[in-house]
């Protein structure tokens, strides 16, 4: 769901791709259908997976760890390391 009230409209997410210095990019199954302002409000319920995961998890199992922290060096920072 992206937006809300009279300017509220759904969209699947078709692609994702991450981060790096040019940020992350997300790609939308169709175009939206109105404009949203810079910063508008995006939320939704889950996720849905187009195949089965090969390996059981359990319900609220961390997905990632490690993740770069904005502004700060990461484990990937060869500056880190020295």
């Amino acid at each position: 769901t992206i937006d809300t009230g009279a300017n509220q409209e759904t969209a699947v997410l078709a692609a994702a791709t991450g981060g790096g210095r040019g940020g992350g990019r997300i790609t939308l199954s169709a175009p939206l259908a109105r404009a949203h302002a810079a910063g508008a409000l995006v939320s939704g319920s889950g996720i849905t997976l187009t195949t089965a995961l090969t390996k059981a998890h359990a319900a609220g199992a961390q997905i990632t760890n490690n993740a770069p922290t904005p502004g700060a060096p990461n484990r990937f920072d060869a500056r880190a390391r020295k």
